[in-house]
């Protein structure tokens, strides 16, 4: 067996030193690619459930919000079929009052026409007696037509406001509840963001 010079010796555990770093250095990378690895999908798995926790309750806002518009649906509906019945009320009350009118003017018509001869002078009263009638009838339909006119927009002006009333704060309700929401995530989210970087840092030591 040939003596080893001291060059050929110092080279040869020179390459032993150098194989042993280079394998120290592997097993170090892995270890810390194996720990990257495990805190990658940790990260991703609290993510995708923080994802679906948010999911979730934003889902149960919009399921309480479409409830609360169907509820304001429903409820403009029964106003509406309500502010109808009262309008064809209003309706059907005034036509019974022009009819009332109309009957008492042909009575009154009557006995005034019974009452006077078919002299000159005697048509010429009625005629005027007829229009002074008229005119009074003219004035009573114009009043009870303003006052149905003046009901059913009283009505109408009511409902609309209520319902906008409702939906603005049904619309405001589910802002807020998004922004609150969406206000404890980005708060959990920011708290431990520091806590993640510093177990990161002391796993790769």
């Amino acid at each position: 067996m040939a003596t080893k010079t001291p060059l050929q010796e110092k080279t040869e555990q020179l390459e032993q030193a150098v194989t042993d770093v280079k394998t120290k250095v592997e097993g170090k990378v892995q270890e810390v690619k194996a720990k990257i690895e495990d805190k990658v999908e940790d990260v991703k798995a609290k993510v995708e459930d923080k994802v679906e926790n948010v999911k979730a309750k934003v889902e149960d806002k919009a399921e309480a919000v479409e409830v609360k518009f169907d509820a304001v649906k429903e409820k403009a509906a029964e106003q509406a079929a309500q502010l109808e019945a009262e309008a064809k009320e209003a309706g059907a009350s005034f036509q019974e009052q022009v009819r009332q009118l109309k009957e008492d003017f042909l009575v009154r018509f009557n006995d005034f026409r019974d009452k006077f001869t078919l002299s000159q002078d005697d048509l010429i009263e009625l005629k005027e007696v007829i229009k002074i009638e008229f005119a009074s009838i003219v004035e009573e339909f114009s009043k009870l037509s303003k006052e149905v006119k003046d009901d059913v927009s009283q009505f109408s002006t009511k409902h609309k406001e209520h319902v906008a009333e409702t939906l603005q704060r049904t619309k405001n309700n589910a802002v807020e509840a998004w922004h609150k929401v969406k206000e404890v995530d980005e708060k959990k989210a920011t708290e431990e963001e520091p806590v993640k970087k510093d177990k990161a840092t002391e796993d790769v030591k």
